[in-house]
């Protein structure tokens, strides 16, 4: 795993008097073939946009309603319809239901999913305008490799789907994911909890960048979790002022040595990655 969050922490400070910069700015500091994560402040719910040097794009989950629209309009051309790949984590609303709005906005050639079922209003539309528009759409599996083109790859860590149908709550049956370029790895969580955290400690999980799961609930990151992973940058979606109270004062306590951002509080994060360092801009700056 490629440290850099010290050298790119300094950078951001440098860079911290506007919102975003100009691309030529960020490629000089980073290099020019660029990995770009974006994590939406969504609102309570989750929504990162990646899109990879050579221009796929790849969308997981939605947040919580059509807001995600607004978010994609700052990030694909308006000329661009299609979307290569999107990733459900799990049907629960604050991950789903903003997919609704994606699906009847955007041509989108690829889904992947968890396989898990759940009976809402919600859920049958999001099966319904998958069959309308003929979406073809593949059941995630650990061990799994998703070739994303430009050396970068997509591990799935998790579900396994031989135990999917004994899985009782959507936030565990979450696809959890390790993207991986060059020396650069972000851990992708969705909002498994510490039972599924414990079943990933036989994997490869050390990563730079691990996104919080359940929105910094005290249900996850357990602290053997958070060692095994042994990230340098930290980052929560969350929504302001939550009925849930996320994230847990715990978590953060566990999170104090670590560079951590949250979507409440600094807005959209930016991840930039060339697969040796990684650049961090926020909306806030």
């Amino acid at each position: 795993m490629f440290k850099s969050f010290k050298i790119t922490f300094s950078i951001l400070i440098i860079l911290s008097f506007g919102t975003y910069f100009t691309w030529s700015l960020i490629f000089s500091l980073v290099g020019g073939d660029i990995l770009e994560i974006t994590f939406f402040d969504i609102g309570q719910g989750d929504s990162i946009f990646i899109e990879t040097p050579s221009g796929k794009q790849i969308l997981i989950d939605g947040g919580p309603d059509k807001s995600i629209l607004e978010k994609l309009n700052q990030e694909i051309p308006f000329y661009d319809k299609s979307i290569d790949l999107v990733i459900l984590t799990h049907p629960d609303a604050d991950h789903l239901t903003g997919l609704i709005s994606v699906l009847e906005y955007y041509q989108i050639n690829q889904i992947l999913t968890s396989g898990f079922k759940k009976d809402t209003v919600i859920y049958q539309k999001w099966k319904k305008l998958i069959q309308e528009k003929n979406i073809p759409l593949e059941l995630a599996q650990s061990g799994q490799r998703i070739f994303l083109g430009d050396n970068i790859v997509f591990e799935i860590l998790w579900p396994d789907q031989s135990l999917i149908k004994t899985i009782s709550s959507a936030n565990n049956a979450s696809v959890v994911g390790r993207l991986i370029y060059g020396q650069s790895e972000i851990l992708l969580t969705g909002d498994i909890e510490s039972k599924i955290e414990n079943k990933l400690f036989n994997d490869e999980i050390e990563s730079d960048v691990l996104k919080i799961a359940h929105h910094g609930s005290k249900s996850s990151t357990n602290l053997n979790f958070l060692k095994k992973v042994n990230p340098e940058l930290a980052i929560i979606s969350v929504g302001e002022n939550n009925r849930y109270k996320h994230p847990h004062q715990d978590i953060l306590k566990r999170l104090k040595d670590l560079i951590v951002y949250r979507t409440d509080k600094n807005g959209d994060i930016k991840l930039f990655t060339d697969g040796q360092i990684f650049s961090t801009i926020t909306e806030d700056n």
